[in-house]
């Protein structure tokens, strides 16, 4: 990897700054001298790099969005299904991964919605894309062979949904969760049963993340 520029990484400290900001603030909270102190900068630094801290955002979710594939793909692989148990808890420990690496960003996307529209597009661009993957899942599933496009879909939105508001309240009170492996269990069973109709066996947990 190349070393990075004296500029690239006074980027990536502000962007540091900004994410540990948001674990322990709200986005309208969140000044850019407060990022700036946070980063150990003078408060002109940050202007060099971006015009308002709507901009550093904009760069923390485009980071996001470009990893966000990589995460699941190493959880799932590239050919992924969803036709057993093992897979639907595959998928939930690669959304649960993905959340808890970039729970400051997804809190202040989520935060930012309710501010800006801009930033409510691409949270609901975020979803979509989400539901897409879901839904294309679904529908290959045998146990849900029949089921028509638009229910597949709707049925894959109630998992992401799930998945969303679960995973906030698990991580909403310091960032962290207190028990993960029980809670990815949790939602697997859940959504295995549904999907499925195969609930995991009785005492199964979810495999240790790397």
């Amino acid at each position: 990897m190349a070393e990075r520029t004296k500029g690239q990484q006074t980027e990536a400290e502000l962007k540091a700054a900004a994410r540990r900001l948001l674990v322990s603030r709200s986005y309208a909270e969140i000044k850019v001298t407060d990022i700036t102190s946070e980063a150990g900068k003078a408060a002109g630094v940050f202007y060099r790099y971006f015009t308002d801290k709507d901009a550093l955002l904009r760069a923390l979710a485009a980071d996001f969005d470009e990893a966000l594939h990589a995460v699941v793909v190493k959880h799932v692989g590239e050919q992924h299904t969803l036709a057993t148990v093992e897979d639907v808890r595959a998928h939930v420990e690669a959304f649960w991964t993905a959340y808890e690496r970039y729970l400051p960003e997804r809190r202040g996307i989520l935060q930012a919605s309710m501010l800006s529209s801009e930033f409510q597009r691409f949270h609901h661009g975020l979803r979509d894309r989400l539901v897409d993957v879901w839904a294309d899942h679904i529908a290959a599933t045998p146990a849900q062979a029949d089921l028509p496009a638009d229910r597949a879909r709707m049925s894959a939105l109630a998992v992401v949904c799930l998945l969303e508001s679960f995973c906030y309240s698990q991580f909403a009170e310091d960032g962290t969760a207190k028990d993960a492996a029980a809670a990815i269990e949790t939602l697997t069973a859940l959504i295995a049963t549904g999907l499925l109709g195969t609930p995991p066996r009785r005492g199964g947990r979810a495999r240790a993340r790397s």
